[in-house]
């Protein structure tokens, strides 16, 4: 069957566990799935964008439902977007006097500046997010791409209860593969790659004649 919602994810892990018992336990089962992926994978398909916005006189916002991990933060002036410099929270010297943001960092469930904003700066935020499905959320982008990564992470978290190690460790084996497999695929996606083309025969022949050799 396949695999494209929470609904449908329950259906086949109940399939696969085959315990009645263990049937009401599934969405536990996800949830810590999904705690465990959440730790291990740096996907890009977990990367997205947030608009914030700056209150006058504040120099925190608070971060977007969902927030996993900071990747940069643009600030929003005349419809341009310009990076601001991150700082970790211990080096952060803040200041008292409003103004334009310089530089930013996390703090706590807060996406903090050094001084408090003068006016309502506009800000995007590119961040990591949580995969976390639900009855109102049924999908996302690793269900979609990835649903033996889900699968096979869900039947793990019911492996205590399943007392069988030689099962368990069949699934814990699928799921490193397919983590392995999707940290590779998103590492060649992000390497820098060169277009190389072949200069045709006759073209590389003039050219050495032009130049005398």
């Amino acid at each position: 069957m396949a695999i494209t919602t929470y609904a449908e994810l329950q259906v086949a892990a109940a399939n696969w566990l085959v315990r009645a018992d263990l049937t009401v336990r599934i969405p536990e089962f996800i949830a810590l799935a999904e705690a465990r992926l959440n730790r291990v994978l740096r996907a890009r398909l977990a990367e997205s964008e947030a608009a914030l916005a700056a209150t006058p006189g504040q120099r925190t916002i608070l971060l977007p439902a969902g927030f996993a991990e900071p990747l940069a933060l643009w600030i929003i002036e005349g419809g341009v977007r310009e990076p601001l410099r991150f700082v970790e929270p211990s080096l952060t010297d803040a200041s008292s006097l409003t103004g334009r943001p310089r530089s930013w960092s996390i703090d706590g469930a807060n996406l903090a500046f050094e001084r408090p904003c003068d006016q309502a700066y506009g800000f995007v935020l590119r961040m990591l997010t949580k995969f976390v499905l639900s009855d109102a959320a049924p999908t996302n982008a690793l269900l979609s791409d990835y649903p033996d990564a889900y699968l096979f992470a869900t039947l793990c978290e019911a492996g205590p209860f399943l007392r069988d190690d030689p099962l368990t460790q069949a699934y814990e084996e699928r799921l490193t593969r397919a983590i392995d497999e999707i940290n590779t695929k998103d590492a060649r996606a992000r390497a820098a790659r060169t277009l190389v083309t072949d200069t045709p025969r006759h073209l590389r022949a003039d050219f050495d004649i032009t130049r005398g050799t």
